[in-house]
């Protein structure tokens, strides 16, 4: 049996929950899951009792057939959130079999069991300090419980449960831009205030590299793919927190992120201006372990994996991207790939920096990948879903038909 600790209604701060791992074959050393909220110094500490066999609530029987054990925040109640981020330390083992289950109070109702995917789409890139998954969007909550199945019974070092509502916080933008005339070429592209981006969280300045070769496609895998067009500034300022402030990032990992509905969105600082032969000749990304360098990276806004089961009610259990989606990729793609006088249908070389994680590939390995290649061709991911990789060679022949 799982023993839970329900925890007293919270105000955003940092609780501390240890679970000694008991199990016969494993570590007696306990394993920490912090619970934190930005904006508060309010700490509550609480302990976390695990329990093997057949867990309660309402899981999956694949699920449950490989549970030997199971760890729970219990019910945390508090202020309102939009996403959660679980974070963890940067070079601790992630166990293949491990399955993170959250379940969301909104409306004063506790909703079903949902599947929290443990992979990070861009991997553990070199500015990371932290490993972790991506930002799950959660909609507006007030209270959440997530749970881990480990058939091993043990977590990753120094867990964490992050709450993320930068809609609620005090957004401070940088000074407003100049007008800036669009670009050859350049589709309608939101700026990053448009999402709501507090500039005073990023590093200053711009990364800069000395040119881009490759445009990698990923997906961002942040809850299901029914979210509406109001929500989506809001998915994004997300992410863009759950880097900077959990994982450790210095800005936005993608150069750019477009939504269901075929909004282009401006993520990483600087992505916009870059073009060859100006002050700006590219933006290094932190988008792809080991191959930011000379690419840049081009996110989609949900989870095209097939089987998915946070698909939602739009797109069912094999989601795929809309046809507006694939547009707007189709026109950022020959706005970019035209800028730096790419072949859209070619192939490029690319040589990994190391970084290790998801990337299989040795300092200085050379990879010869097309020109519009996903995530998958250079890391050991799934990113950006069987859905959209399969779209990719007709992708390339519409970039090719736009530049003539």
């Amino acid at each position: 049996m799982t023993i839970r600790k329900k925890l007293p209604a919270i105000a955003l701060g940092v609780i501390s929950l240890t679970a000694p791992l008991a199990a016969a074959g494993t570590s007696t050393a306990a394993t920490a899951i912090e619970v934190q909220v930005e904006d508060s110094s309010q700490v509550e500490d609480a302990t976390l009792t695990d329990g093997s066999g057949k867990p309660s609530g309402a899981l999956s029987a694949k699920t449950a057939a490989q549970t030997e054990k199971v760890f729970s925040t219990g019910e945390i109640a508090g202020k309102r959130f939009s996403s959660i981020g679980l974070s963890w330390k940067k070079d601790s083992t992630l166990d293949e079999g491990l399955v993170a289950e959250a379940r969301i109070h909104r409306n004063g109702a506790w909703v079903s069991w949902r599947h929290i995917p443990l992979e990070l789409d861009e991997g553990v890139a070199e500015e990371a300090k932290r490993a972790g998954a991506p930002a799950f969007y959660t909609e507006d909550a007030d209270g959440v419980e997530v749970r881990f199945i480990s058939p091993t019974g043990s977590l990753p070092q120094d867990l964490r449960l992050s709450f993320i509502n930068p809609a609620q916080g005090s957004v401070v933008s940088s000074p407003a831009p100049q007008p800036q005339s669009a670009q050859a070429g350049q589709p309608d592209v939101k700026l990053r205030k448009d999402w709501g981006a507090d500039e005073t969280l990023a590093d200053p300045g711009y990364k800069t590299q000395p040119s881009i070769k490759s445009a990698l496609v990923h997906h961002t895998v942040t809850g299901n793919n029914s979210y509406t067009q109001e929500q989506v500034p809001q998915i994004i300022n997300g992410i863009y927190v759950h880097h900077i402030k959990n994982l450790g990032y210095g800005d936005s990992p993608y150069h750019f992120i477009v939504d269901r509905f075929g909004g282009i969105w401006e993520g990483r600082k600087g992505s916009i201006e870059m073009q060859p032969g100006t002050v700006i000749p590219g933006i290094l990304g932190g988008h792809a372990a080991g191959f930011n360098t000379n690419t840049f990276g081009v996110a989609m806004l949900g989870n095209f994996e097939p089987n998915n089961s946070e698909g939602g009610e739009d797109t069912g259990p094999d989601p795929k991207p809309s046809d507006a989606m694939v547009k707007s990729l189709a026109d950022l793609l020959a706005w970019k790939v035209g800028q730096y006088k790419l072949n859209p249908e070619g192939a490029t070389q690319l040589v990994s920096t190391g970084g290790g994680g998801t990337n299989p590939h040795p300092k200085d390995t050379v990879l010869v990948v097309p020109v519009i290649s996903s995530h998958k061709d250079v890391n050991v991911t799934a990113c950006p879903g069987g859905k959209l990789y399969e779209m990719l060679p007709g992708l390339r022949k519409q970039v090719a038909e736009r530049l003539g």
